[in-house]
């Protein structure tokens, strides 16, 4: 026991050494601990409030958020026990190979200096951030407050902020001699109003966008840099008179606009001519001269705009048939008001077929190896219609927690889409102005073999249309889906877990849904360039009630019938609703968090008495609650202690998933996590006790999770390997809920690809 104590109190004393980060020092360097302070006055104090001032406080904290080792949670004020620091330290060595060097370069962290800080220089980014929205005259200062040895110091920051300048007047006027331009000009609408104040982003947003409004009026010669602004302070009241124009003294052809005498189409090397024939030939094959004519807007005898050419570029990328597309533009015949077109491109090969053999994994947690076959085919009918085809076999078996518990899972499936352009949208809302619209024909089937309870079959066959309402708003409508799935056979098992539940029966044998349903996504979660970013994905589906109102017109409106049929199979009725949200929070460059919250609901109705099988929500998997494997958990408190987990699904989902992860080096990153949800049943289920919801407790009811995580980057895709334990599960009784109050292993590996959210 005494050895034990010595070496306890070894170890600790290493670490303390160690934690004080100083020890390996350059010369003359102090280690930077963190900024504690940014105090920001006004001049003067009263009589004004600054502007928006929570945006631009939050620059200006940006601009000085230095994290020193140990930031907790990327806040520079807030520092723990620096691990890294220590790796670092324990592991110091000058040598550029061996086990010390790779024990340090990777697991360590070289200290913060102060002298890469640079204070002084901060100070300045922060006068110039200020004076950028402004506040012309701001002063700033810093103070550095180190430790009695001069070895460790921490930094704050002050600003004295004047009143920020507004503009009086805003105008767009061009050189007199360029007064042919002026009711053009005068068509600009503005971005910067009087009253507002100036803000240099503003400006250089003003710049671009009238560059743009000139271009797509027919001035081709203009240039950026002939976009100039003049400001004049000195109208006093700290105001200001701001212009936007063109620089003095422009040639005459930049002042004119330009008409596209001639446009050439070149496919690879054929120069396509205008002969009258209804299709354009290339090597590969021949497409409609209308639908390209239609996508391609830069035209003969048309004014030049600059929007017509970008729309063009992007028409033909998202075509899929060519790559590569270019226009050019020359002056025709030494005439400045005429210029010529060149659209230039290159075909994509034609067919494509690829076959994979693959060890696969799904979101579920199912893994096991797949035999693959991929077959493309571009411009099937000559109209930009491209074909996909999958054929896929697999062999799926569980891992985690309760995988004695789960079936494996065989099957084949095969997936196809037929996609073209969609040139006359049917709805007005569907439009081309942020991308090309599409329009898909969905063929789906699969034959999937659970060994210990049935052999399913579905079929789903669909129509949608996509587009985008902005750059990172994407929409998908699907007027009419019909999906069938049935039973082929079944085991003595599932004979046995119908008896004692009927409905699961209803749920899975002779589904047929006929239904419609849109979905909506806004993507801006990419955070290289940002502190925050979120992600939202909705989606609404209904399906049987055109159904229903046939079947009520055939059976003359009776309500005799409990449920009703069409073509002779019943058909379900519903309407469901899923949504997910995420948001990443960038600490620093090394690590983040990672926020996601997903939920649904669906409620049957009419022809229905609950949700098809294949429409319920379940949790657990790769990707959800981990390391539980799906449909093993819920609903509610119920609790399956046979090897029944199809039986464990819901109407109602929420679950909410938090990860802490950080980078090792360039290939290793590590993840702390958590993940937290149950389902439940909206309606009460005799067979499944205490499944229905309870608004009230609707978190005592929700299971709890936790682990760890490796991500090894492999440069095509990120492998993973979590363990994780459940924390807390609601079906135990009070005083067993928690892992350290019932005892029970409930804990397991979770191997996945790609990040879980």
């Amino acid at each position: 026991m005494m050895k034990l104590r010595r070496a306890i109190l070894v170890v600790v004393a290493i670490v303390f050494v160690s934690c004080s980060g100083t020890r390996h020092l350059p010369p003359g360097e102090t280690l930077y601990v963190g900024t504690r302070g940014l105090r920001m006055e006004k001049s003067p104090a009263t009589g004004w409030n600054i502007r928006e001032g929570s945006i631009k406080k939050a620059s200006a904290y940006w601009t000085v958020w230095d994290l020193p080792n140990g930031a907790a949670f990327g806040f520079p004020s807030f520092r723990i026990v620096p691990a890294r620091l220590i790796m670092y330290n324990w592991f110091y060595t000058e040598k550029t190979a061996g086990f010390r060097y790779w024990m340090m370069n990777n697991f360590g962290e070289r200290p913060v200096l102060l002298s890469a800080i640079q204070p002084d220089l901060k100070t300045q980014k922060l006068i110039n951030l200020f004076e950028n929205y402004g506040h012309f005259g701001t002063t700033g200062s810093y103070n550095v407050h180190y430790n009695s040895k001069r070895t460790k110091a921490w930094v704050s920051y002050g600003l004295l902020i004047p009143k920020a300048y507004t503009y009086r007047v805003v105008t767009h006027r061009v050189d007199t001699t360029a007064a042919a331009m002026q009711p053009v000009v005068a068509r600009f609408e503005s971005q910067l109003q009087p009253g507002d104040e100036f803000n240099l982003e503003d400006i250089k947003s003003e710049k671009a966008a009238f560059w743009n409004f000139l271009q797509d009026n027919g001035h081709f010669f203009i240039q950026r840099d002939h976009v100039v602004v003049k400001a004049d302070t000195t109208v006093g009241a700290k105001q200001m008179d701001v212009n936007v124009g063109l620089d003095d003294g422009l040639r005459p052809a930049y002042l004119t606009t330009q008409t596209i005498r001639e446009r050439r189409l070149v496919v690879d090397t054929m120069t396509q001519q205008n002969d009258g024939d209804k299709f354009y030939y290339f090597e590969a094959g021949k497409m409609r001269r209308r639908l390209l004519d239609s996508l391609i807007t830069v035209r003969k005898q048309t004014r030049y705009s600059l929007a017509n050419v970008k729309t063009s570029i992007r028409n033909l990328s998202e075509m899929g048939v060519f790559g590569n597309p270019q226009v050019s533009f020359s002056v025709a015949n030494g005439d400045s008001t005429s210029i010529d077109a060149r659209v230039l491109m290159q075909t994509l090969d034609a067919t494509s077929v690829s076959a994979n053999v693959k060890g696969n994994y799904r979101a579920t947690g199912y893994y096991g190896p797949s035999l693959g076959l991929n077959l493309t085919q571009l411009n099937v009918f000559h109209g930009a219609e491209n074909l996909s085809v999958d054929l896929d076999g697999y062999y799926y078996f569980p891992i985690g927690v309760y995988k004695e518990r789960v079936s494996n899972s065989t099957g084949v499936s095969l997936r196809s889409t037929l996609s073209a352009p969609l040139i006359t949208p049917p709805f007005r809302f569907i439009h081309d102005r942020y991308s090309l619209p599409k329009k898909n024909i969905m063929l789906n089937g699969e034959l999937n073999d659970r060994r210990d309870y049935f052999t399913m079959a579905s079929f789903s066959v669909g129509y949608a249309f996509t587009w985008k309402s902005s750059p990172k708003m994407s929409h998908r409508l699907s007027p009419v889906e019909v999906t069938y799935s049935d039973l082929l056979n079944t085991t003595p098992l599932y004979d046995t877990l119908v008896k004692q539940n009927p409905s699961l029966q209803t749920s899975l044998t002779d589904q047929f849904i006929l239904g419609a349903f849109y979905s909506f996504k806004y993507d801006n979660l990419a955070t290289t360039h940002k502190r925050i970013g979120t992600y939202f994905e909705g989606k609404i589906e209904s399906a049987g009630n055109l159904l229903y109102l046939l079947s009520r017109v055939n059976t003359g409106g009776s309500e005799g019938k409990d449920r009703r049929g069409i073509f002779g199979l019943d058909f379900s009725q519903f309407v469901e609703l899923t949504y997910e949200f995420r948001t990443h929070y960038r600490l620093n460059n090394r690590a983040e968090l990672a926020f996601r919250h997903v939920g649904g609901f669906g409620i049957s109705y009419g022809n229905s008495r609950q949700l098809p099988y294949i429409r319920q929500f379940f949790v657990g998997g790769a990707n959800s609650l981990r390391p539980i494997n799906a449909r093993r958990l819920g609903p509610g408190r119920y609790v399956e202690l046979r090897e029944g987990e199809i039986n464990q699904v819901g109407d109602l989902k929420m679950e909410v998933n938090l990860e802490y992860r950080f980078r090792i080096n360039s290939r290793l990153s590590g993840a702390l996590w958590s993940d937290a949800g149950n389902v439940w049943l909206l309606r009460e289920d005799p067979s499944r006790p205490y499944g229905q919801i309870r608004w009230n407790k609707i978190f005592n009811d929700s299971y709890l999770t936790a682990g760890v995580g490796l991500r090894v980057n492999v440069n095509v895709l990120v492998l993973r390997v979590d363990y994780g334990c459940v924390l807390y599960a609601p079906f135990f009784i009070d005083g067993y809920k928690w892992l350290w109050q019932n005892k029970l292993p409930m804990w397991g590996p979770v191997v996945g690809f790609g990040l879980p959210f």
